[in-house]
């Protein structure tokens, strides 16, 4: 596979890896509330299931955080590294200065 296969996705795991860590955040949220209700109905809570689904989707985060892992180690053996240094602003009266590489973003 090409570089640019690898560097497409791990850009699009890192999405999925987002939008993961914000479904096990509303589930948090979901368990959370549903626990502090008094009246809660119990045969609700049995047919959601929130801590089953919630463990389904931390096994794909899991397993999109490895397959990310699987692409930057492709990107790092493929990618005939131009690294380029630049200023970024860390506060409105502090910079620091990073060094990476113009083709797959990897910093040194």
């Amino acid at each position: 596979m090409s570089l640019e296969y690898y560097i497409f996705c791990k850009k699009k795991y890192e999405e999925i890896i987002l939008y993961l860590e914000n479904i096990l955040d509303s589930y948090d949220l979901i368990i959370e509330y549903t626990l502090s209700q008094e009246n809660l109905d119990q045969n609700h809570f049995n047919i959601f299931q929130p801590d089953h689904n919630k463990n389904f989707f931390l096994n794909d985060l899991i397993h999109t955080k490895q397959l990310k892992k699987v692409c930057d180690n492709k990107i790092k053996k493929l990618c005939l590294h131009e690294y380029e240094t630049d200023t970024i602003d860390i506060t409105p009266e502090r910079s620091e200065n990073i060094t990476y590489c113009k083709i797959c973003g990897f910093t040194k």
